[in-house]
């Protein structure tokens, strides 16, 4: 395959583990789950990445279990982030290196970091990267970043050293083009500010309700993303994709949205 297809995964709800369980999620369409969410967590000695949701351990076993090879990483938000850069500023990088070894002992390949908080957490995504690269990439770990708003472009949303940043360090932006217009309107503001193409995934929305990307929307976004060399495609969230109930998490999923990604992907050039 040569565009890369991540989604992501809860790890709070049981009905989504079951789902699992009883082997009925693709697991096939993609090749890295993002596990939502864990936290920044202080301890003895400082912060590290803790996947505590109830399920989290199950799902990323089923998931490893069922197809052996895919990337799983630890999707993180806002809490504890902005204290974690303070903390390695403040005592050498010590909760870098608490995170590095909880993602070894964990079994986890990397890092996503959906930070929301506008004007806030997301500020000091950018230190985070730089403080995170050189020791993730000794120990072969990824950074991802799950850009909300993407339409609004790197500088506005995580300051100005985020481009250099995210050339450096990351390894895939996710653009959550269901909350602003669309990857074929995203990507160029991104690519415009100096990012490389071949960082940056469009995303679709796979879940009933207003975000929702049309799978019409879904195919011609993927096209797009093929057409002119983006890294590839993401959903949120495979687990709750076009379920059958309508908003009832996790009940009934039919995986249209993935299938779609991943249908267009199969096809392209053929």
């Amino acid at each position: 395959m040569s565009s890369e297809i991540s989604t992501w995964y809860d790890t709070w709800n049981a009905t989504g583990l079951q789902n699992l369980v009883q082997q009925l999620v693709p697991l096939g369409y993609a090749t890295r789950y993002n596990l939502a969410f864990g936290e920044f967590v202080s301890g003895s000695n400082g912060y590290t990445v803790d996947l505590n949701a109830q399920y989290a351990g199950q799902v990323q076993a089923q998931i490893q279990t069922q197809a052996p090879g895919v990337l799983v990483y630890a999707g993180v938000g806002d809490t504890g982030l902005v204290a974690t850069v303070a903390d390695n500023n403040a005592n050498n990088n010590r909760s870098t290196a608490n995170i590095v070894n909880y993602l070894q002992r964990q079994g986890l390949q990397g890092i996503t970091i959906d930070s929301e908080e506008q004007g806030g957490a997301m500020l000091s995504v950018a230190e985070l990267v730089t403080q995170l690269g050189p020791s993730f990439e000794t120990a072969g770990l990824g950074i991802v970043i799950s850009v909300p708003w993407p339409g609004n472009g790197p500088d506005y949303l995580y300051g100005a050293n985020a481009v250099a940043a995210f050339n450096q360090y990351v390894e895939a932006l996710e653009l959550q083009d269901y909350s602003s217009s669309g990857t074929p309107t995203d990507a160029p503001v991104w690519t415009a500010a100096g990012v490389g193409a071949d960082l940056l995934m469009g995303g679709v929305a796979t879940e009933n309700g207003g975000p929702q990307t049309s799978l019409g929307d879904t195919t011609a976004w993927t096209q797009y993303a093929l057409q002119n060399g983006l890294r590839g495609m993401f959903s949120w969230r495979l687990d709750n994709d076009h379920g059958q109930q309508g908003t009832e998490e996790d009940v009934d999923p039919t995986f249209t949205g993935a299938k779609t990604i991943y249908d267009t992907v199969q096809s392209y050039g053929k």
